[in-house]
């Protein structure tokens, strides 16, 4: 698979039907990977993590992606590889965030429940680094999709979190995704006790079988659960999501390279599968990137949700995410009438 650099007339129609009328000027990523090959294990690398990707190539892509709006910048981690150097994919990427030359460029830590805090602390309290990003493989089970929450996101991580009000983004596993019931009892349990922790479930909590995004009503009322778009390229999950969570939490990501790969994932009754256009003959496929922008816009209009709210969700709710404090539980639980213990058993 090859991160595409050039759009075809089929390309360029797909987008502009994405883009006109809708996504505003001034838009936020939310989700997006830099990339330094040196620092992972060469066997088994997929072709388009076989170089490096800097802030000068995301930026770059994603103007491909975004024509004529204004990135005003992104929250940035390292891609998550099973054999790598985390410290040095860490360090690299903040490198590289020190030197940007314009806009509001973050960053999380690549995080492994084997980490020592400190090796965060410092940057979390400086602001440097905005919360971290643990990953699935780093859970030390065999079968890491099998992984429960707490297996590769420890409570330290939501403690530390909750200390400087970092963001903690987790991509959910198990085949039933957010719809899991152990996933569901240890969000609620945990975003519960630590509710300065900004949670960020990516891929409307990995809702790439779009029947799992049901399982949001269960976390719907904590306040600091938040999902994005990113490479999510049928509009029906994000519909569920805009539903249940409402525009104020969905917030707009492309999870750069992906986005730049030709692709698109569909429902396959309780799974879901990929296609890529390397494995297709005469595939007409695009670019994921546009196909998720497609979809986020079919979901807006059945929905409902236009004007300040499509801003809302290409770049306000980013902004009030990474600058606001969250809500206690107890407070919006006082204000709607909620017992914050129901949560627990809704």
């Amino acid at each position: 698979m090859m991160i595409e650099n050039t759009l075809t007339q089929a390309d360029r129609n797909l987008l502009n039907e994405a883009l006109d009328g809708f996504v505003p000027e001034r838009v936020f990523d939310i989700h997006g990977h830099l990339h330094a090959a040196q620092f992972c294990a060469q066997d088994g690398l997929a072709d388009h993590l076989k170089k490096n990707l800097n802030l000068s190539a995301y930026r770059r892509s994603l103007e491909l992606l975004l024509p004529g709006r204004k990135l005003e910048g992104a929250l940035l981690f390292p891609f998550p590889i099973r054999e790598c150097d985390r410290g040095g994919l860490n360090a690299w990427m903040f490198s590289e965030l020190t030197n940007q030359e314009a806009g509001s460029f973050e960053g999380l830590a690549l995080a492994s429940p084997g980490d020592n805090p400190e090796t965060f602390e410092h940057g979390m309290r400086e602001g440097t680094c905005l919360g971290l990003k643990p990953y699935h493989y780093y859970s030390g089970r065999a079968d890491t999709m099998q992984a429960t929450v707490e297996e590769f996101v420890p409570e330290w991580m939501w403690e530390l979190c909750n200390r400087y009000e970092g963001i903690l983004m987790i991509h959910l596993v198990r085949e039933a995704g957010v719809s899991d019931p152990d996933n569901q009892e240890a969000l609620i349990r945990l975003c519960t006790k630590y509710p300065g922790c900004k949670l960020i479930l990516p891929h409307i909590a990995r809702s790439f079988n779009f029947r799992t995004a049901r399982g949001l009503k269960k976390l719907a009322r904590l306040p600091n659960v938040y999902v994005d778009t990113s490479a999510i390229t049928e509009a029906e999950g994000i519909r569920i999501a805009l539903d249940l969570l409402g525009p104020e939490r969905v917030l707009f990501g492309t999870d750069y390279p992906i986005s730049h790969l030709r692709g698109h994932c569909a429902t396959a009754g309780t799974t879901f599968h990929w296609f890529y256009g390397e494995e297709i003959e005469n595939s007409q496929l695009t670019l994921v990137g546009i196909d998720s922008l497609l979809s986020l816009r079919q979901a807006c209009e059945q929905a409902g949700i236009k004007g300040r709210d499509v801003e809302r969700i290409f770049f306000g709710n980013a902004e009030e995410l990474l600058l606001r404090k969250i809500p206690t539980i107890e407070a919006v639980s006082a204000q709607r009438s909620i017992d914050p213990v129901s949560l627990l058993h809704l």
